[in-house]
């Protein structure tokens, strides 16, 4: 039952992620700067060459590839040496096939004691709501803790389902 509990983060927990989203938008920015800057240096240098210079830079291009990839393949075939791939086995990690419901599910059982006292309570607020007396404090309690009486359903409805699986 601890886990509705839990105390939430506070804001300044948060200041360093923030912090780190704006150094990493910064770097990416400058990344895409770098890269349109590029792309307009080479457009530019593009546009000035000719229909026939494209083509003959095109073709230059395909040699100089060609040529080395068939130096790569012939060296491989005439190379003295001999490069062998060794095949090892890869571990598979501890947890890779689970979920990590199942720890959930597990920490988040609530006993038959916590239902009670839960249930207990439903009833105390269930009937200050019918007391004339009562209303006062009912309704002072639901506007200091808004969203109570949900987790009050919500307790007892994971309570319920834990016994429906």
């Amino acid at each position: 039952m601890s886990f509705f509990f839990r105390n939430k983060k506070s804001p300044s927990s948060l200041v360093p992620n923030d912090a780190q989203d704006r150094i990493a938008k910064s770097i990416v920015n400058h990344c895409l700067q770098w890269q349109r800057k590029w792309a307009d240096w080479m457009q530019d240098r593009t546009e000035r060459l000719s229909g026939k210079g494209k083509i003959i830079a095109l073709l230059l291009f395909c040699l100089l590839v060609g040529g080395y990839s068939i130096y790569l393949i012939t060296i491989s075939f005439t190379s003295k040496q001999n490069y062998s791939l060794s095949v090892t086995s890869i571990k598979k990690p501890q947890y890779a096939g689970r979920s990590g419901e199942e720890r959930i599910a597990a920490s988040s059982a609530i006993s038959k004691e916590d239902y009670l006292k839960v249930y207990h309570f439903k009833e105390y607020m269930d009937s200050l709501a019918r007391s004339p007396t009562g209303k006062a404090v009912y309704d002072s309690i639901l506007i200091s803790r808004p969203g109570l009486m949900d987790s009050v359903r919500f307790i007892e409805n994971s309570y319920q389902s834990q016994f429906k699986k």
